[in-house]
């Protein structure tokens, strides 16, 4: 279809995988730099759609909802912050552990 036979709104499928992909990029990127931001924002949604009655909980599936949702948003802002698995290099840290002694790498061959 060209876009003269379409109508003014429309965004062809090819522009539109674009701005989709380009959107969650965005998102992505903003929630790995705002994780603390991101876990507060998902908690102010779940309290105003409690408050406002969007969704017809009892008392305890409500402090379940609550419960559940902080225990695993803080788990990701922890996993975001602090990484679980330290990085490494040829088999050696780049990050020393606390009971480990850093060592300074050799100068390259010629220097």
């Amino acid at each position: 279809m060209t876009t003269g036979t379409a109508p003014g709104d429309a965004i062809p499928a090819q522009n539109r995988n674009a701005w989709v992909k380009s959107v969650w990029n965005i998102l992505v990127t903003w929630v790995r730099k705002e994780p603390a931001a991101t876990q507060a924002l998902i908690q102010v949604f779940l309290a105003l759609g409690i408050a406002f009655g969007w969704w017809h909980w009892s008392d305890a599936q409500i402090g379940a909802v609550v419960g559940i949702s902080a225990a695993l948003l803080s788990m990701f802002v922890r996993s975001q912050v602090t990484p679980l698995i330290q990085p490494t290099t040829k088999g050696r840290r780049l990050i020393p552990a606390p009971d480990q002694a850093e060592v300074t790498p050799a100068p390259p061959a010629g220097q």
